[in-house]
């Protein structure tokens, strides 16, 4: 069999949230001794066991907390129906530690302009992976990427059709013009990203919205939709911006700024 860590690792790579359930203490009888792991997957499959029954049904869902809250916690059972909340009779405890493990957050840029450039390094020094995409092979060209970044060449309508919705997925629009923006945001919209922010003029951002909302998309599609994107420092430069974009996209993502549908100016 597989080593666990090893398996562990592997799904990490693959982009695919999971989280290492580990048995640090028992006392008296118990169906698993300290040590024992085992790991669950964001949709509540398992690669392991802690025994089965009621007690790994209550550890699936503690360890689905656990990932959503993107947060390590300890928890303690009882195997007692007596004493205890499990209906078990081997009469033990049990304490087990929940380690999510969650992939970098991902963030996919449309447009390689002088913002892009700016922005890049900012979200990579903060742990994101990053992938830049394009219409026109120099404007990728004009500044060096490094290795690990995405990039793609071609119709960035079409690039963004393609894409399939994460909530773990920030989205940053700094196109060329209007007739791009729009049609990229089009075929995003309605997909689980968990965050969409596109540069622009309020007036701009209005005729975009309400020509996209003629194709039948609802107006609570756009709740994840920051427009103008970035946090209002009276940013002027690219640099400014990119940093603007950068403190955006990480509020969002820690929980400790909430935006409306639309910002006004």
């Amino acid at each position: 069999m597989e080593p666990i860590f090893e398996r562990l690792w592997k799904i990490s790579k693959s982009g695919e949230t999971a989280a290492l359930v580990i048995v640090i203490k028992t006392e008296g009888s118990a169906p698993r001794k300290a040590g024992a792991k085992m790991i669950i997957l964001k949709d509540g499959k398992t690669i392991g066991t802690m025994g089965g029954g009621e007690l790994e049904e209550k550890v699936i869902k503690e360890t689905l907390d656990a990932i959503n809250k993107r947060s390590p916690k300890v928890v303690s059972f009882t195997l007692d129906v007596e004493k205890g909340k499990l209906d078990m009779m081997c009469g033990g405890t049990l304490d087990i530690y929940i380690e999510p493990v969650i992939p970098e957050a991902k963030v996919f840029i449309f447009g390689a302009g002088h913002i892009t450039k700016a922005l890049v390094p900012f979200l990579i020094q903060s742990r994101f992976k990053v992938s830049v995409f394009d219409d026109d092979d120099s404007m990728l060209s004009q500044f060096s990427l490094p290795d690990d970044i995405e990039t793609k060449i071609g119709n960035m309508a079409k690039i963004a059709d393609e894409l399939q919705g994460d909530s773990d997925t920030y989205v940053v629009l700094l196109s060329r013009g209007f007739s791009r923006d729009k049609a990229i945001l089009k075929n995003l919209i309605a997909k689980d990203f968990k965050y969409i922010g596109m540069i622009g003029s309020s007036t701009k951002i209005y005729a975009i919205k309400e020509d996209i909302k003629k194709n039948g998309v609802p107006e609570d599609a756009f709740l994840k939709l920051k427009a103008p994107i970035g946090l209002d420092i009276g940013a002027e430069t690219p640099e400014e911006i990119a940093i603007s974009i950068a403190a955006e996209i990480i509020v969002v993502k820690t929980g400790k700024l909430t935006f409306p549908a639309e910002k006004k100016t």
